[in-house]
């Protein structure tokens, strides 16, 4: 799945995004928010900021959060095609 989207200034996308999950920056600057995470009794909050033309991997499947300052991204999904090939492959695997 790939997807377009401009996020306007101050506009937030919250969504769940799977593992492999890049994101592109072609415009703008966008203020990316991992779902926060503990470790030991400390709440850690990872957020990155991305200028034009830098990429980030999702890495872990979860909860993120896009604020945008007039920012074009390109979201592109490649686990869908991944999981879609293992099925095909345990399929081919029988004959």
């Amino acid at each position: 799945m790939e997807k377009r989207q401009v996020l306007r200034k101050g506009q937030v996308l919250r969504g769940y995004f799977r593992a492999g999950t890049r994101i592109i920056v072609l415009r703008g600057k966008l203020h990316l928010q991992y779902a926060p995470h503990y470790m030991g009794e400390c709440l850690l909050q990872q957020t990155q900021v991305l200028f034009e033309g830098e990429c980030e991997l999702i890495e872990e499947a979860g909860r993120v959060s896009l604020a945008g300052d007039e920012a074009e991204i390109h979201i592109i999904d490649t686990s869908p095609v991944r999981r879609w090939a293992w099925k095909i492959q345990a399929l081919l695997a029988g004959f």
